[in-house]
């Protein structure tokens, strides 16, 4: 499968969405749809367009060591909630308490940038949006933190992911709805769109103000 764009991506998730809300519990009057940033907006705005279930953001970081910032060795929320890989057991405390130190000012920093304030999830079904997830590091960081936050159930719904990582996201997620599970080594959320450019922080907007204007943004 071959995903045009997000736009596409989102459609045929919400739609697969309706159909699994039933089957696993959502209660559609009491959910939330929280999109990470910046890629996973527009495919929770289609998302929340075809389920009626109003999104927000939620804010994650990569944990990446100064010596090698493209290197992810987990991720970190802005309540200070993190996950670590494996792989960071290569290195020493030191250098890991200060990756998650710089992740965790960056964290806040795009907090105060793309969220003015956060929903009241406490209770709540929580849908966590991407547009896809590799490691699943950032998805996973981010349900833990909206069950921090008191969320009833937390399930993640991406459009493609691989097929091994169905167990590892399920320790932290109630359900895991994805569109197109990927058996393959190799595996690069962009490889499976046609488009994939970065969205751009007026992108961002734009998708807010749309979701504001169709009552679809909390």
């Amino acid at each position: 499968m071959l995903f045009s764009d997000r736009e596409e991506a989102g459609k045929l998730l919400g739609n697969r969405l309706k159909e699994e809300i039933e089957k696993i519990g959502i209660d559609k009057d009491n959910a939330v749809i929280l999109a990470i940033p910046r890629g996973g907006i527009p495919v929770a705005y289609y998302v929340s367009k075809e389920t009626g279930i109003p999104f927000s953001l939620v804010i994650t970081k990569k944990i990446a060591l100064p010596s090698d910032p493209e290197a992810a060795i987990g991720a970190i929320a802005p309540d200070g909630t993190y996950l670590l890989s494996s792989y960071a057991g290569y290195f020493s405390p030191e250098e890991i308490e200060i990756a998650k130190e710089n992740a965790l000012k960056e964290a806040i920093e795009k907090k105060n940038k793309y969220l003015k304030y956060e929903p009241d999830i406490e209770g709540k079904d929580v849908i966590i949006v991407d547009d896809g997830i590799a490691t699943g590091y950032t998805a996973m960081v981010a349900g833990m933190s909206a069950k921090n936050k008191g969320a009833r159930k937390v399930i993640l719904a991406v459009p493609v992911c691989p097929a091994n990582n169905r167990e590892k996201v399920k320790r932290v997620f109630d359900d895991f709805i994805c569109y197109e599970a990927v058996d393959t080594p190799f595996f690069a959320v962009g490889a499976f769109y046609r488009d994939f450019h970065q969205v751009s922080d007026e992108e961002v907007k734009q998708y807010i103000e749309k979701a504001k204007q169709k009552g679809l943004f909390l």
